[in-house]
């Protein structure tokens, strides 16, 4: 077939178009390179690729079906995409159809690129002679990633939930087998790449667009191998089998090198009985060879051979086999189950510019080459001293710490430390029984009774219990840190009456059905709790199905929950009304801030929230849409107002109006911080004032996102500052612990308490 092919300037790199273009023949292998220079893009595909870009494929599936076109049926492959892409306003066919089938012509992508992107100014050179030729696949590629980029103002579309994959497609079927997964791959045919490996892009699990094809003689890299008679078993994914000749091997992972259905092996060497002391997706440090590398695209792989990320490397067990291929770890295969009987924590809050260490009765420094002994007196250890060049140096006896901030503690148990960049990294490793009596006294006050702090118990140790598997602290060695990051630890100090909460608890934990729940806790609720989608959401899209026993209650307050900002506010002014957390100075509170004083104040925190998370602070655009970006220039603030509330009251995004735009923010905790109570250069000093406990000032951020806003007006309407009426202290999901300090006092147990935060669970003995 006679091809034409011109090129033109756009965008700021070449991009081709074809008039009419031949079709890889089917079945013969493709070469490798870019794929699509010689293949169009089909305007089904074009709507697929759009559609997902800025819909999830469970939202195009939910959408109403309200496209109607006379050749594409509701049956067609292509109908939920056309459906989404016409919703979205990129797509409208015309009167003849959508023509799904049909090549997207260069005067189409033009508009295309027009709707995506309409401030960016770049376009294609359109003549007569060219208008009306198809789009090479390859040249579609590069409009509809340009497109997206300048649409955000960004250098991505990692923005859009599209990621880059570079894989081995095993197998094709109704799904199809890639080393790593299983992908749906509507609107293409893939049978020319079987056995190779190609880049696509992929959303939700389907492929968006082909990339390249990377090698056409593959390598797989770091994938378990398993030998049965004269074929090898690849476990990716899933499952391929090749035919095999080599030599006999134990099985385990292997480097794969595919070439005409066969396959040629090279081992890993297997390391078996290493305790994993710290692991993150660079490094993993194994108690006998130190820290060791990962090699690119390493695999972590469950007992049943799933596949799994490093976090499941839990620090401080010897639960996984590993393999090493030229001094980088391949990955590992979990060998056996392992449970929380010993917590590593991570001291001070994180690392340590320097640590002093003290012994009552001497403690000596071992770093696996030497150790040294210090009968009285004192170390103060720096990580530039040479101890830590052979890794983790180990404290023995009951020492006492001075951290960087000056506070000194005691510890039991195992202390390891390492250097870790220019910083120390400090890890206390003790049984669980042990690390609680550390807990609770700190996070509950002894005097709330021996129920109140069975309940305190019950849920620390169940929340320890999740960390432990979560792994969340693995790149400093932990599995929790000492600070309300995880929960409060102080080491071995503790109290008599938390040692007995602690030991009529043995063991117990929360459990729903056959697993030990998620608790939280915090310290006072306003009357009302809320669930836990309507405060965490590192996306700030508020989705998921969020904990069955994690949702908004009603804690001792009797009227009926407001709907209305006018009732919620009234309801938060009402410092008398009933509750179980009345007793709290933090039932109830206050604060006014000026409006010059909010304009300067968020100008700082806007930029500190979105520094943290940038998803959390969005900016009102021209069409009205709100896009994540850092606000600046903004002008004087004229306005506040609350934009959703989730169950129970929790403000979930709050809307500031300012002279030169708009913000939202979203989250509970970051509304706390963006509206930090506190004077910085000018006005009055800002007062938080409680129902008891007196008044504060300082607060870095407001006690809780359970409040009401009431904006204060001069005579010509003007916004002269901000009164906020809330109640609580803390996110308000899980256990109130003044809470169960009142119904401790009404009598329930410490397991009633706890079932009554967290319904239709129960308190258990798991450890």
């Amino acid at each position: 077939m006679k091809r034409l092919l011109i090129w033109i300037v756009a965008f700021g790199f070449l991009l081709s178009g074809c008039a009419s273009v031949p079709k890889i023949e089917e079945n013969s292998q493709a070469p490798e390179g870019a794929i699509g220079d010689d293949i169009p893009i089909t305007r089904g595909q074009a709507a697929k690729m759009l559609a997902l870009a800025f819909y999830s494929t469970e939202e195009i599936e939910n959408l109403p079906q309200d496209t109607s076109f006379p050749d594409v049926s509701q049956e067609d492959w292509a109908y939920p995409y056309i459906n989404a892409a016409v919703e979205l306003d990129f797509f409208s066919g015309d009167g003849e159809g959508f023509r799904p089938d049909d090549d997207l012509v260069l005067w189409e992508a033009q508009i295309l690129m027009d709707r995506v992107a309409p401030d960016y100014d770049k376009r294609m050179v359109l003549t007569d002679d060219n208008r009306e030729m198809a789009v090479a696949y390859s040249l579609w590629i590069q409009i509809f990633e340009k497109a997206l980029m300048a649409r955000r103002a960004e250098d991505s579309i990692y923005s859009y939930g599209i990621k880059k994959e570079t894989q081995v497609l095993f197998d094709l079927g109704e799904e199809n087998l890639f080393d790593r997964g299983i992908y749906g791959a509507e609107g293409y045919d893939l049978s020319t790449y079987v056995d190779e490996k190609i880049t696509f892009w992929e959303k939700d699990g389907e492929i968006i667009g082909l990339l390249s094809v990377d090698e056409a003689v593959p390598t797989i890299e770091n994938i378990y191998c398993h030998k049965e008679g004269e074929q090898i078993i690849l476990t990716g994914g899933g499952q391929k089998a090749y035919a095999f000749e080599g030599a006999e091997f134990e099985d385990g992972l292997c480097n794969v090198t595919i070439e005409n259905g066969k396959a040629t092996v090279k081992e890993g060497a297997k390391l078996g009985g290493e305790v994993v002391k710290r692991v993150d997706d660079k490094a993993i440090y194994l108690s006998s060879k130190g820290e060791l590398q990962w090699a690119e695209g390493f695999r972590v792989y469950g007992q049943d051979l799933s596949c799994c990320n490093q976090n499941a490397l839990i620090c401080g067990t010897d639960l996984a086999d590993f393999y090493v291929l030229d001094d980088k770890v391949m990955g590992a295969v979990i060998q056996k189950d392992v449970v929380p009987e010993k917590i590593r924590v991570l001291l001070g809050g994180g690392l340590q510019e320097s640590i002093s260490i003290k012994g009552a009765e001497g403690f000596s420094l071992s770093n696996g080459v030497g150790e040294k002994d210090f009968t009285s007196g004192e170390a103060t250890l720096t990580a530039d001293l040479a101890w830590f060049d052979h890794g983790i140096v180990t404290v023995s006896g009951k020492v006492q710490l001075t951290f960087d901030t000056g506070e000194e503690r005691t510890y039991s148990g195992l202390i390891e430390m390492e250097r870790i960049g220019e910083k120390i990294a400090i890890i206390n490793e003790l049984d669980m029984e042990e690390y609680l009596l550390g807990v609770v006294p700190y996070e509950m006050p002894v005097r709330f009774g021996q129920a109140a702090l069975e309940a305190q118990a019950i849920c620390a140790r169940s929340y320890a219990y999740n960390q432990f598997y979560a792994n969340a602290y693995g790149e400093y060695g932990a599995h929790v840190t000492d600070t309300v990051a995880s929960q409060v630890f102080m080491g071995a100090d503790t109290a008599v009456e938390a040692q007995n909460a602690v030991t009529a608890t043995a063991g117990m934990c929360v459990v729903d059905g056959d697993r030990v729940a998620q608790t939280y806790f915090y310290s006072t609720s306003c009357g009302f709790g809320t669930k836990d989608i309507d405060v965490w959401s590192a996306d700030g899209t508020f989705s998921g199905a969020g904990k069955s026993y994690l949702q908004g209650q009603t804690y001792g307050v009797t009227q009926e929950m407001p709907k209305t900002e006018e009732e919620w506010l009234a309801f938060w002014q009402d410092w008398e009304i009933e509750g179980y957390d009345k007793e709290s100075a933090w039932y109830r509170w206050k604060v006014y801030v000026s409006a010059g004083q909010l304009t300067e104040i968020t100008e700082k925190t806007f930029s500190e929230v979105s520094v943290s998370n940038a998803a959390l602070i969005k900016v009102k655009q021209a069409d009205g849409s709100w896009k994540a970006d850092t606000p600046k220039g903004l002008g004087k603030l004229t306005g506040m107002t609350i934009g959703e509330r989730g169950e129970g009251g929790v403000i979930k995004i709050l809307e500031l109006d300012f002279e030169n735009g708009a913000v939202q923010v979203l989250t509970e905790n970051a509304i706390r911080k963006v509206l930090s109570p506190t004077k910085l250069t000018i006005g009055e000093t800002v007062n938080l004032q409680r129902i008891g406990g007196g008044t504060l000032i300082g607060q870095k951020m407001l006690p809780s996102a359970f409040f009401a806003v009431k904006e204060m007006k001069n005579n010509e309407g003007k916004l002269t500052g901000i009164a906020l009426y809330g109640g609580g202290c803390g996110h308000g999901v899980g256990l109130s612990q003044y809470g169960a300090k009142e119904l401790a006092a009404q009598g329930l147990s410490g397991a009633e308490i706890v079932e009554t935060y967290f319904p239709d669970t129960t308190v258990e003995k798991v450890m």
